[in-house]
């Protein structure tokens, strides 16, 4: 008996069509799938930051100090 919740109701599986259930797990699936996109985003930014830091420690400030 597989359960879930929706707006703090519960909700048994064993009581939905099939239909219900396909779109249960699609919409389950669409949130996992948006968490791993938002952290691979957060990720990616981190990164871009630290590239863009890195940068302008060997490129901008090496040619200001031997320019």
């Amino acid at each position: 008996m597989a359960t879930f919740k929706i707006d703090d109701i519960e909700y048994d599986t064993d009581n939905l069509s099939d239909i219900q259930k396909r779109v249960v797990a699609l919409y389950q699936q669409a949130l996992r799938e948006e968490g791993e996109a938002v952290a691979n985003l957060e990720l990616r930014r981190a990164s871009r930051i630290e590239l863009g830091k890195k940068l302008k420690e060997l490129i901008i400030d090496a040619e200001k100090n031997n320019g």
